[in-house]
This record gives C-alpha cells, sequence and structure tokens, in this order.
C-alpha cells in the first residue's frame, strides 16, 4: 500500500514537470503561476475547506503521506498569535496515503480567521476566511467540472485543474465576496485521487468552502469517499459507497446536497424530511443533486430522465423546495416553476416569479467538456435556454426575500442569463400537498433499483481492480 501511494505521488510529480512545458489557452503568466504552484507540496496536500453543519462550522480534507492525528491551528490573527487547535481523525484512502479531516466550530459572524493544516511532519501555508456579517450573501455555482487524468495525456490533469481554477477567478472579478462554491457532481472524471486534489488544488478553495455531491463520473472510482467531509450525513439503508446525502444551513437557506446515482427514495424523503423539520426557521430551501431532470433531453438518456422525474420531482412538491441545481446533461436550461412535472408559471430571462407555487430547476454547463447541441430536444418545461459550447459559471445572490441567479459565459464575459425568486413570506406560494401518485410502492421500487445499480457499479470497480467490500458497497 505505501508503494503505491508513493508511486502515486512520482507520478503526481511527473505531472506536473511536463505540466510547465504546455500552454493551455490563457495567458502566460496566469500558466507559468500555476505550474509553480502544482509542483508545490501545498497542491499535492489537497487541502480543502468544505461547509460545516452551520456558518459556524467549517470542515477541512487533506492528504498526507503518514497516519497522525491531524490538526488545525485557528487564529483571529495572521501571526497566528493565541491559536485555538481543533484536533480530527485520518483515514486510510485507496492508494495507501491518509486523507485527514478535520472540523472547527464556534465561528463568529463577520470575523476573519486564519488557519493551519497540520499533520505529521507537515505544516501547510497559512490561509484565512472569513463569516458572513449578515443574512445576504452570494453562492458560485458551477458543475461537470471533470478534472481528468489522462495516461496518454500527462499534461490534462493540470490543464483541467488549470481550467476550474481560471473559472473561479473569473467568478471573483464578478463578486469578490463570493462565500460559498456548490458543485453539481463530476468534480472528477474517473474518480481518482490525483483528479480531487487537482479540484481542490485552486487556492480559493482555501479561503471559500465548496459544497460538492456525487456524479456518476464520481462513481468511477472510490475515492470521493476520502476526499470529502461533510457535515449532517445520512446513514442510508442504500448508499452509492462513495457518500450519502447531507444538508448544511447558511444564514437563512437549509441546502440539500444529494445523490441522485442512488434511487432509493425511502431513503431520500426520510432525510429530507428530517432535515426541514430540523430548520424550520429557513426562508429557502435549496436542492443540489447531479442528474438533469427537465433540462437537455438527449435521446439515449431520456428514459433514465423520465424515470427520474418521477422519483425527485414529488419530493421537491411536498416539501416546498424553492430551487433545484443539477448538471450531468452539459447543457445550460432552467425551467419554469414546476409542480407535479408540469408548468404552473413560466419563467423568462430576466424575469422574476413571486410566491410561485412550485419548482425552479436549473442546469448549468460543464466547465471541462462543454457540448454542442447536435443531440439533443428541449422539454415542454424548459423557460430559458442557452445550448452552447461556452464555459459558464454562475452567481446566485441570496438575501431574506429573494434569490436572483446570474448566467455568464467565460467566453464572451458576459451575464446571458438572469432570473429572480420572490416569496412574501417564509412559505411562498408552496402548497405542501402530497402528489397523490407517490407512494410507498413507488419509493420501494426505487429502493429495489438502487440496490440493483450499486450491484452493477460493484461489477465496474472490481473490473477495474479495486478491492471493495459487496455488502458494504451494497448497503452502504
Amino acid at each position: 500500500m505505501k508503494t503505491n501511494s508513493k508511486r502515486f505521488l512520482s507520478l503526481f510529480l511527473a505531472f506536473a514537470m511536463l505540466f510547465t512545458a504546455v500552454m493551455p489557452s490563457f495567458a502566460q503568466s496566469d500558466v507559468s503561476s500555476w505550474a509553480e504552484y502544482w509542483s508545490s507540496e501545498e497542491a499535492q496536500a489537497g487541502i480543502v475547506m468544505f461547509p460545516g453543519a452551520d456558518d459556524s462550522q467549517r470542515n477541512f480534507s487533506w492528504y498526507s503521506e503518514d497516519e497522525s492525528t491531524p490538526e488545525i491551528l485557528l487564529s483571529l490573527n495572521a501571526d497566528m498569535s493565541n491559536a485555538e487547535k481543533f484536533t480530527g481523525y485520518s483515514v486510510e484512502t485507496y492508494s495507501g496515503n491518509y486523507a485527514n479531516k478535520v472540523t472547527v466550530d464556534s465561528l463568529e459572524s463577520g470575523k476573519k480567521y486564519y488557519y493551519q493544516c497540520v499533520s505529521g511532519n507537515f505544516s501547510s501555508e497559512i490561509y484565512s476566511f472569513e463569516t458572513d456579517a449578515d443574512s445576504s450573501f452570494t453562492a458560485m455555482f458551477v458543475t461537470d467540472v471533470h478534472v481528468s487524468y489522462d495516461d496518454k495525456n500527462p499534461d490534462h490533469l493540470p490543464e483541467t485543474a488549470y481550467n476550474f481554477d481560471f473559472t473561479v477567478n473569473k467568478a471573483l472579478e464578478k463578486n469578490e465576496d463570493i462565500s460559498l462554491i456548490l458543485s453539481a457532481g463530476d468534480q472528477a472524471s474517473e474518480g481518482l485521487q490525483c483528479e480531487y486534489i487537482g479540484f481542490a488544488a485552486t487556492p480559493n478553495l482555501k479561503s471559500i468552502p465548496v459544497a460538492t455531491t456525487i456524479g456518476n463520473h464520481d462513481r468511477k472510482g472510490v475515492d470521493y469517499k476520502t476526499f470529502s467531509n461533510m457535515p449532517n450525513q445520512q446513514e442510508m439503508t442504500v448508499s452509492s459507497y462513495v457518500g450519502s446525502n447531507y444538508y448544511f444551513v447558511k444564514n437563512n437557506v437549509l441546502f440539500l446536497v444529494m445523490d441522485s446515482n442512488n434511487s432509493s427514495m425511502v431513503d431520500h424523503r426520510k432525510f429530507v424530511k428530517q432535515a426541514v423539520k430540523d430548520n424550520p426557521d429557513v426562508n429557502w430551501k435549496v436542492m443540489m443533486f447531479h442528474h438533469d431532470l427537465h433540462g437537455g433531453r438527449i435521446p439515449r438518456r431520456e428514459s433514465e430522465n423520465e424515470l427520474l422525474r418521477i422519483l425527485w420531482a414529488p419530493i421537491a412538491d411536498e416539501f416546498g423546495i424553492d430551487l433545484v441545481l443539477m448538471g450531468h446533461s452539459h447543457y445550460y436550461t432552467v425551467s419554469n416553476v414546476l409542480y407535479n412535472n408540469k408548468t404552473v408559471s413560466e419563467l423568462t430571462n430576466g424575469g422574476s416569479v413571486t410566491d410561485p407555487e412550485g419548482t425552479v430547476y436549473m442546469v448549468s454547463g460543464s466547465i471541462n467538456r462543454p457540448r454542442d447541441d447536435a443531440d439533443i430536444s428541449l422539454g415542454e418545461n424548459v423557460g430559458i435556454e442557452y445550448l452552447t459550447q461556452d464555459k459558464i459559471f454562475n452567481l446566485i445572490d441570496f438575501t431574506e426575500n429573494t434569490i436572483t441567479v446570474k448566467s455568464y459565459a467565460i467566453e464572451s464575459d458576459t451575464c446571458f442569463s438572469s432570473f429572480t425568486i420572490e416569496k412574501t413570506d417564509k412559505d411562498g406560494g408552496h402548497s405542501y400537498k402530497m402528489p397523490a401518485f407517490y407512494n410507498f410502492i413507488i419509493r420501494f421500487i426505487g429502493m429495489i433499483v438502487a440496490i440493483f445499480n450499486n450491484m452493477g457499479v460493484y461489477g465496474d470497480l472490481t473490473d477495474k481492480g479495486y478491492n471493495v467490500n459487496f455488502f458494504e458497497h451494497i448497503f452502504g
């Protein structure tokens, strides 16, 4: 196992050296700075900050060669004086090195904190982050980043990692106060540890928490499980092995991050019901998962999407979800306001809806794998579409009474789409009626489908040489 880990780190350094001779299609100064950083110990450590259960917490993860008791030193002072120590735990990865997990808590609003990661002989640079001073905040939303390892093209890994870093920096140029990044799955292309290190390499993920969900490509390997460190994770009857549902609260928003690879709706509904019950005072409920339900309908995927719509929409309807963020199709679309998979009010580019009696479903395009529109047909419930090969990021402004989404194309540096959801009270126009067709039988069928799906993924992983436990993989 140790030999595998050292081989991995040697390959990682080789990629870094090769990358210094490769020029992606961006400015030379940016590429030179990235290449120098890519070969550093900081980049190899894969330090990343995730949300905590609420804004008084942050979760951290990073890699090290040896097992130890990891620590975060946290201070209000840049020189780290009077630092408080938070300890965590480490888990062995499939590659034989260790992933370190630490949670810091008791954070106060409107403060700037400095921190340092310590594990064994490793001490990171000093980083900083800020907590929100009031209830309004801005989140960045991306999906299908696809940081990718390619054994035939060793510079592809650092280049796709750089593209993500470039995208985050473009978003910060639009709004330097972004305090959360949302990523709707497929952070990696093969689910490999080196890809997650590439995803985490952007320095901004040391200062802005990133909430990720499980995409179908994240399940092609096993390393998402040790890369992530999420709050309020659900113990599921049927899981996807690499992770499960989790939620967190940021100011007045409840974020429900779901695993749409898993069709066990008994588990999903139980999770959402409990999260909503535990957080009755939030103004907004935002759900994020990977699979596109209503947007880009690729013919070969439409039967899968039809099943997903039947399974997922009733949960959004029953619990009054305001906005669902998705990916997977790599096509940018925003639905009308939907209830029971049907349009109840239209949504137009630049428009707004007040107290909508349903949910808005939004899909963004891929960062590293944008698609053209050669094989797509749009669903009848799509309100806004932007079919392009542009790389896209989105800024979502949350206030007490509004959610405003602005979407940008990196190539043109323009805002091509925007919309606003407004509420006049906490519940808005949600009716909270349970769709008649959504009953225990459908949820139970979904659970059976999830078990068989996990069996298929188990077979794929064992074919690739992964040594995974059958029962743990199938049932979590």
